[in-house]
């Protein structure tokens, strides 16, 4: 696989739209499919299609199912709900299913080339089955030890998330496993005991930063932030013009949106969360949970109470530009910086 670098948006960012739009420019785009039904992934695999005949990817959360009508939602969460007009009941029934072997059996069918797995790893029949169609399969991991079981598996390639990505942490072990690592930190540990390629992510964002970790051994790079604050990005507009006037320092990690670590800009949603001492339920039953305020907040425009995940060199983006200027950009400064070290 020699795409460089790769796109990964968040969930709603990642859109045929954009997608299309990355993988015309000879760059690997991936459909977000976690929390999607198979229904709707098999329609957006069929857009992005119409849109591009370059070869793109479908990324899927390993979540175990869960199906429960007894969960009551925290005070804290009540509360916001009410401030914002929304409250309904305390009660919840939360329903979860990946549908995964649905949803690869679906890739198989529309001939998609690339799978990443996010949150876990399937089991080995699935990895077999790709496999048999030419599916290439890519693991996540926040550490060498799950780098490792990724290659151990089978799977084709790992990515190597260092803590300054934004959204979720890959972790899939224990959730006491200290993975708090820089990417840097990262990529020197996995050289030479990762045989499988090493995607770089984490805070990768100009031509420069793409050079530095090829240079540390990453055959190519995961890029976020920079494609979530594209034209073509599916986010609503108030969530990227909340983002063109952040830092670094405003970014924070936080598991109370969602019950699982990801990096974020720090708002009211998650400054009402953390403030009161309310225990927070597990990923992804606390999504489950904060899930109304959030969808509400996107729909109005309202980045107060949206989850506005992004990495920390969100900071670099001053302006939202088309997906194709953005990868012109980029390709262009690591192109230059090859250049200057050829001169030397």
């Amino acid at each position: 696989m020699s795409y460089h670098p790769g796109s990964y948006g968040a969930g709603g960012a990642s859109s045929p739209n954009l997608v299309a739009a990355v993988a015309n420019e000879g760059v690997l785009g991936f459909l977000a499919a976690g929390y999607l039904s198979t229904e709707i992934l098999e329609k957006q695999i069929i857009e992005t299609k119409s849109k591009t005949n370059k070869i793109f990817g479908v990324n899927l959360f390993i979540i175990d199912p869960l199906i429960q009508n007894n969960f009551i939602k925290p005070e804290n969460i009540c509360a916001i709900e009410k401030e914002l007009g929304i409250f309904k009941t305390k009660k919840i029934k939360i329903h979860i299913d990946e549908e995964i072997e649905n949803k690869i059996d679906i890739i198989i069918k529309h001939n998609v080339k690339i799978v990443s797995f996010t949150f876990g790893l399937p089991n080995k029949k699935i990895i077999e089955k790709l496999k048999k169609h030419n599916i290439y399969t890519i693991g996540s991991s926040t550490n060498i030890i799950e780098a490792k079981i990724i290659e151990e598996l089978g799977l084709d390639a790992v990515v190597a998330q260092g803590i300054e990505a934004g959204g979720h942490r890959a972790s899939f072990l224990n959730h006491n496993l200290r993975d708090e690592i820089g990417l840097i930190s990262l990529l020197q540990e996995f050289q030479g005991l990762i045989q499988i390629p090493v995607i770089a992510s984490g805070g990768i964002i100009t031509g420069k930063s793409l050079l530095a970790v090829e240079t540390l051994g990453a055959t190519s790079s995961q890029i976020g932030t920079g494609f979530l604050l594209t034209e073509e990005s599916g986010i609503p507009k108030s969530y990227k013009e909340s983002l063109l006037n952040c830092h670094s320092h405003e970014t924070i990690l936080t598991e109370y949106v969602s019950g699982k670590k990801a990096r974020g800009k720090f708002n009211l949603l998650i400054e009402n969360l953390q403030s009161k001492k309310t225990k927070k339920a597990e990923f992804p039953i606390q999504n489950s949970m904060t899930k109304d305020i959030r969808a509400f907040a996107s729909k109005n425009e309202n980045p107060d109470f949206m989850s506005l995940w992004c990495g920390q060199s969100v900071w670099k983006i001053k302006k939202i530009i088309s997906a194709k200027q953005f990868i012109f950009n980029i390709m262009a400064e690591y192109q230059e910086e090859i250049n200057k070290i050829k001169k030397l």
